[in-house]
């Protein structure tokens, strides 16, 4: 995969099919360890790929900024923060992502619940709390929060960026889980 040569840099004013489309193709391979059945097996190689990927997501911020809606769609704009969420292993990266996307949020041209993901992301590998509660550890006696700040106005806080209750969030990853470890887990009937 070659690196693109931005026609504008930060300029974002201009689609680029071929930026989304090498955009959706990092992503594609990112997602590919999902599909391998041992859990040790996928882990490492979802490390391959994320670290494989690297250095075109890198490149692609240095060039463009946070690729934001009018770059490269919705999906691909999406498709990059995915990327970057998973690039846990350089969070000053992630951080600069984070500033750039900020941009592209306040002018409605990126997620500003995929910018809650982010934030929360780097505030739990910094060992801070997070704001959001997008963060959680997924088990068998259920899903947690990772530390948060203000429990009590977390709903409120979810709410405004346009994230769905804990409550709900929660459910939902319990879910996602027990789907997960199908054949493996019998699902509790309530908890």
């Amino acid at each position: 995969m070659g690196i693109i040569q931005a026609e504008k840099c930060f300029g974002q004013t201009k689609f680029s099919k071929v930026l989304s489309q090498q955009i959706d193709s990092l992503k594609f391979e990112d997602q590919k360890p999902l599909q391998i059945k041992n859990s040790d097996s996928a882990a490492i190689a979802f490390q391959r790929v994320i670290r494989t990927n690297f250095p075109f997501v890198k490149n692609i911020l240095s060039q463009y900024g946070f690729p934001g809606n009018d770059l490269v769609g919705e999906e691909s704009s999406n498709n990059y923060w995915l990327l970057v969420q998973h690039s846990d292993f350089d969070v000053p990266f992630q951080k600069r992502a984070l500033e750039l996307m900020k941009v592209q949020v306040d002018l409605k041209n990126a997620s500003g619940q995929k910018y809650a993901y982010l934030l929360d992301r780097i505030n739990i590998n910094e060992s801070r709390p997070q704001i959001y509660g997008t963060q959680v550890n997924m088990g068998e006696k259920g899903t947690t929060l990772k530390p948060c700040i203000d429990p009590s106005k977390l709903d409120e806080r979810r709410l405004s960026v346009g994230l769905s209750p804990i409550k709900e969030y929660i459910k939902k990853c319990d879910d996602m889980f027990y789907e997960m470890n199908k054949g493996k887990l019998i699902k509790p009937v309530e908890r």
